[in-house]
């Protein structure tokens, strides 16, 4: 294992995007993934929303294990023993309650089958919902999963049950299609 440092920031700042904002919870994903593999826009980001000096980000950056090139063969035999992604990383953010957690899950265990082919650590997912129990209620769930562009899928069913699995089935397709994609 190495420290996250811009030489490998650049080679897998897709991976490493979880980490990053686990370490920096006021950063944005958005803002995050804005900065693409630019180091320095990453640490000038950290250092206007933490207020550290540069020298401190870069620390505390550091302190970030990142797996080495030469680890990526024993870890890709080893797949099995790394943690898998699933539903239980799913933020749920703006419009929801933390108690509704459980019922949420429940609808959306299905996509645990499409999540576990991704490594926890590079998968972020986040469920939101407008002008909740209206007319123009919107659900949207956002999917960040590695070597695919972000995922955002919505729904406008009325009821929160129906949007839900709406926004469930949406996701299942588009992984599948940007998988397809990316095969060829």
């Amino acid at each position: 294992m190495t420290t996250l440092d811009a030489r490998a920031w650049q080679a897998k700042f897709t991976e490493l995007r979880t980490p990053v904002l686990s370490a920096f919870p006021r950063l944005h994903r958005q803002d995050v993934e804005a900065a693409g593999d630019d180091f320095d826009a990453l640490v000038h980001m950290i250092q206007r929303q933490s207020g550290l000096s540069a020298t401190e980000v870069h620390d505390r950056l550091s302190e970030i294990e990142v797996a080495d090139d030469a680890d990526d063969d024993v870890e890709t035999s080893q797949r099995t023993t790394r943690p898998r992604a699933s539903l239980d990383q799913l933020r749920i953010a703006f419009g929801f309650e933390e108690s509704e957690r459980p019922r949420i899950l429940e609808l959306l265990r299905k996509l645990d089958r499409q999540l576990q082919r991704f490594p926890a650590e590079a998968v972020d997912l986040e469920l939101t919902v407008k002008d909740r129990d209206t007319t123009t209620q919107k659900v949207t769930l956002e999917a960040w999963l590695p070597n695919v562009p972000r995922l955002v899928v919505t729904s406008k069913e009325s009821s929160l049950r129906d949007a839900l699995m709406d926004v469930r089935e949406d996701l299942w397709r588009r992984i599948n299609e940007s998988l397809d994609r990316r095969r060829g």
